[in-house]
């Protein structure tokens, strides 16, 4: 590894620890339904923007984390974010050229994705779904223009690639 990597690696992880204190942030019931997945959304954004410094393998190594802190279990969340960063590398050129609106719509696309993989593995143990249980898929959307241009605005900054 070149002494030039490790300085964007730090601005990532620390990011990633930063999203992950919003997914444990303690709300009322009626306000944690919609909560968006913090540290998928930073996930999509940075293999979006640098595909070859957070891929898959990271976000595997992140969602084990997620899985550590929130008590889940081990490999829930890991699996869901590293299908949903597959496909974001996969298309990352294509996703960059999407208008916005596109971009949202998107956005929403992959965190009911992941969603729907981490009920697949609660209905497996035989945990029931909460009502509203979506609707974080939904406000992960509707926050993706202001943190799309919040890190974009830090990338640029400190010029992180």
């Amino acid at each position: 590894m070149r002494s030039g990597d490790v300085y964007p690696r730090l601005w990532i992880f620390g990011t990633l620890l930063f999203a992950m204190g919003l997914r444990i942030l303690p709300l009322p019931p009626e306000w944690a339904l919609w909560n968006p997945d913090w540290v998928l959304l930073l996930l999509i954004y940075w293999s979006i923007t640098l595909p070859d410094r957070v891929g898959v393998g990271t976000a595997w190594l992140t969602g084990l984390f997620v899985d550590a802190l929130t008590a889940r279990l081990l490999g829930q969340q890991a699996l869901a974010y590293a299908v949903v960063v597959y496909f974001c590398v996969r298309f990352h050129r294509r996703f960059r050229l999407y208008p916005l609106g596109q971009q949202v719509v998107t956005v929403m696309f992959l965190l009911g994705f992941s969603l729907l993989l981490v009920l697949w593995t609660r209905n497996i143990r035989g945990e029931d779904m909460q009502v509203g249980y979506w609707w974080a898929a939904t406000t992960g959307g509707l926050v993706w223009p202001l943190l799309w241009s919040g890190c974009e605005r830090l990338r640029r900054s400190l010029d992180l690639g």
